[in-house]
């Protein structure tokens, strides 16, 4: 479908939700964080308390000094004074991932999440973003879980730092990159490492750094658990947080860098990279072929989060060229998981 969006339709419409911005937070007050991320950090200025309330805590202790890159203005429609700007946009002009077709304007993005109504806008020339929400009860768990990923992928990222879906776990000498699709065991590898002695880092989403070595950063200090997950690490179960009855169906959130805080990491170099796959039985440990390592790595990145060019790819690349890459089968006894990924690290 051609595009129907012009670059003045879309920055008017920047500009509009800016200046709501502004208004709401006259209304209701300005709640200000800076969260660091690896060397970089991001200023996040919500309208009032009750939404900062709702979405920091997944973050975790962030504090520090970094260069901030970039500003995410929040805000819910309901903390406005009057209307909201109303989209410039049809529906048959959201694409994949909520991305708003334009008439290909580099400087302002449109993220529709049509599920819950929330709205990104992204200003790449003044590393300006804004986030509107209906009202925080629509803001869905599996979002407050993993809260902001559109805005950040644009926030931290460049041709050097991607959002890639991946796990991370290690130890002082550095981590293992755990790469696969939803369901491949990303998360078991990660809680079994978490559960016997190595360092977490992510268990879904993580901010890749190839500016330098290869470097895994942590985004969310949490990890997220399924019913599977629940009866296989019952020791963690105590401590989740469970969703609403009307989510039934999400998964459980354990807040690792509160729990857990020697066990977090902020960042690891990358030292491997192991693709799980759930068998049962006996664990074990085989070497893969790089390109073996990108089939699990990439697809599922650039397919949930589908906003570049396909920069990210090249990144991936040069990581499983430089690292060793090994194919894990999962099995039954989580503590030789635990220690098959320690074993890599030292390759």
């Amino acid at each position: 479908m051609t595009p129907s969006l012009t670059e003045s339709a879309l920055g008017s419409f920047f500009a509009a939700a800016s200046s709501e911005f502004t208004l709401a937070a006259e209304r209701v007050g300005v709640v200000e964080r800076a969260l660091r991320f690896g060397d970089r950090a991001v200023r996040l200025r919500f309208a009032g308390a009750e939404l900062a309330d709702l979405l920091l805590p997944t973050f975790g202790d962030r504090a520090g000094p970094a260069e901030v890159c970039a500003t995410i203005d929040l805000w819910e429609e309901r903390a406005c004074p009057g209307p909201v700007a109303k989209y410039p946009w049809a529906f048959a002009d959201i694409g994949p991932g909520g991305l708003v077709r334009d008439d290909g304007d580099r400087r302002v993005f449109a993220v529709h999440e049509t599920g819950s109504g929330a709205l990104t806008l992204v200003d790449l020339d003044r590393r300006a973003l804004l986030h509107r929400v209906p009202e925080r009860g629509a803001v869905r768990w599996w979002e407050r879980a993993a809260p902001l990923r559109s805005a950040l992928y644009w926030a931290l990222g460049d041709e050097r730092r991607h959002l890639v879906h991946a796990g991370a776990i290690g130890d002082p000498r550095g981590c293992a990159l755990i790469a696969g699709a939803s369901g491949s065991g990303k998360t078991t590898v990660a809680l079994a490492g978490l559960c016997h002695g190595l360092l977490y880092i992510a268990d879904d989403y993580l901010l890749l750094d190839t500016s330098r070595e290869p470097t895994a950063c942590s985004i969310y200090g949490v990890a997220k658990l399924d019913a599977g997950h629940q009866r296989r690490f019952p020791k963690l179960a105590a401590d989740l947080r469970h969703p609403p009855a009307a989510e039934a169906e999400q998964k459980a959130v354990l807040d690792v860098s509160r729990l857990m805080p020697d066990s977090m990491r902020e960042a690891l170099p990358v030292r491997a990279v192991v693709v799980p796959r759930i068998t049962g039985g006996r664990s074990r440990l085989r070497h893969v072929s790089a390109g073996a390592a990108m089939l699990a790595l990439a697809p599922s990145t650039v397919l949930q989060q589908p906003f570049g060019g396909g920069e990210v790819v090249a990144s991936l690349a040069d990581v499983v060229r430089e690292v060793p890459c090994f194919a894990l089968d999962v099995g039954d006894d989580v503590a030789v998981l635990a220690a098959l990924v320690q074993e890599t690290l030292g390759c």
